[in-house]
């Protein structure tokens, strides 16, 4: 069994963008990289904002369809 096979992790792309923007507003804030801080930050906010957005039209469409006659 290969060792991708074992580490199969299925995310969409706005999950994998915020788990790397939270880590750089991390490694950036350990290390006192402050310019980078903040490009981290901007991006972790739209990241943010981006999976509230897929996560409300998600709801609202499985909803639609739950309770459809």
């Amino acid at each position: 069994m290969a060792l991708e096979d074992k580490f199969n992790i299925n995310l969409n792309q706005n999950i994998w963008g915020l788990v790397i923007s939270y880590a750089a507003v991390g490694l950036s804030q350990r290390f006192g990289f402050h310019e980078l801080w903040w490009l981290a930050f901007v991006v972790a906010c739209a990241m943010s904002l981006s999976v509230l957005a897929t996560l409300a039209l998600y709801t609202v469409n499985y909803c639609r369809n739950k309770w459809k006659p």
